[in-house]
This record gives structure tokens, C-alpha cells and sequence, in this order.
């Protein structure tokens, strides 16, 4: 059945309730232009502002089942991609705070922003170690933090080699299998202890 551009949001979004397509390339060829252009005017970038569009309207269309007929589908639109634009912003500062983190760029963070999330993480991370038997917490702060060879950490804690390296070993596996499910706290684990 085809849909005509002229129908009204209310009808577009009984439609997309019961799955159509047609309905759902209306909606696109309706908003998303303007979607597009909203988001550029934050994002800055074309690339970043058409995956944002395409990300607004992948949730739009999981979320199809449950849209308010009679709510305003315009505002619905622009709410999804003001918090898509906000999620966007928070995970692009994230990741290019690991990145000057990884390159021993240590300068001073640009905003507050930055330092809460990086803090919130670090401290994510904190709360994991303190989990750890002590002697493979000690082990592995004396490996990532004072930067100590595993002979060197055998030695001072009178442990064999294999000792630290299974040691090491269990606690980076540990905080990996904490952490998957966090792709961000991953990638400053990542940046900060592989």
C-alpha cells in the first residue's frame, strides 16, 4: 500500500505502528532532512550528523510499536535526537580524552565535562581492583601504575615470575569480563592497563 506524503502525523504514526514501510520512508523524507540539518548545526560534521539521523530513525523504527497516536511525532522526533545528539557528544569528548590520554598528551582537560567522565571512570575502575584478592590488586598496581617488570615485582615481593604473570593475568581478565559491557570504561581500561 503506498503511502502519500500529504498524510497527516497522526495517520504516519498508525501506520509505523502496524510496521510500514511505506509509512517509514514518508517519515524520513519528512524529517529527516530537517533532522539532518539540526544536528549538523551541533555535531559540526556531516558524517557524524547523517549517523545520527540514521540512529534517530533506527530507534524511531525499533520503537514503532509503542508511538503515541495522538502525541506530536514532530516533537518525539527532535526529543530522540536531542538525546541521540547529547549521547553522541558525551561518548565523542570520552573517546577523544582517551586518545590524548593514550598519546601521554596530559593537558590540561577542556572542560568540566571531560573530567567527570573520565573521574566517573577511573574511579568504575577503582571499585573493580578493590575487589581483587589483595596480592593480585597489589601485583597489579605495581605493573600498570608504578610501571614495574614482572621480575621486578617477583623480586620485591619475594613471588616466582609465574606467580606475577598469573596474577596479572586473572586480574586483567577479571577486569575485562567487568567492563564489556561498558564500551567506554573498556577503552580507558584499554588505554590505561593493556
Amino acid at each position: 500500500m503506498s503511502v502519500s506524503p500529504n498524510i497527516s502525523d497522526q495517520d504516519l504514526t498508525r501506520l509505523l505502528r502496524t510496521g510500514s514501510k511505506d509509512a517509514f520512508r514518508v517519515l524520513f523524507d519528512r524529517y529527516g532532512g530537517r533532522l539532518q540539518y539540526f544536528a549538523l548545526s551541533y555535531l559540526k560534521s556531516e558524517h557524524d550528523s547523517e549517523e545520527l539521523v540514521q540512529d534517530v530513525f533506527l530507534k524511531l523504527w525499533e520503537k514503532r510499536e509503542i508511538l503515541d497516536c495522538s502525541g506530536n511525532l514532530r516533537s518525539y522526533i527532535f526529543k530522540v535526537a536531542v538525546n541521540s545528539i547529547y549521547d553522541f557528544i558525551r561518548r565523542k569528548n570520552v573517546e577523544q580524552a582517551f586518545v590524548e590520554f593514550a598519546a601521554g598528551n596530559q593537558a590540561e582537560v577542556d572542560s568540566t565535562w571531560d573530567d567527570v567522565v573520565y573521574n566517573d571512570m577511573v574511579l568504575q575502575i577503582g571499585r573493580l581492583m578493590d575487589k581483587m584478592p589483595e596480592q593480585r590488586r597489589r601485583i597489579f598496581k605495581m605493573s600498570r601504575e608504578k610501571g614495574m617488570s614482572n621480575e621486578q615485582i617477583a623480586a620485591e615481593l619475594s613471588l616466582s615470575k609465574r606467580t606475577v604473570e598469573n596474577q596479572l593475568y586473572r586480574a586483567t581478565n577479571f577486569l575485562k569480563e567487568n567492563l564489556r559491557h561498558s564500551p567506554m570504561t573498556a577503552i580507558l581500561f584499554y588505554y590505561l592497563f593493556c
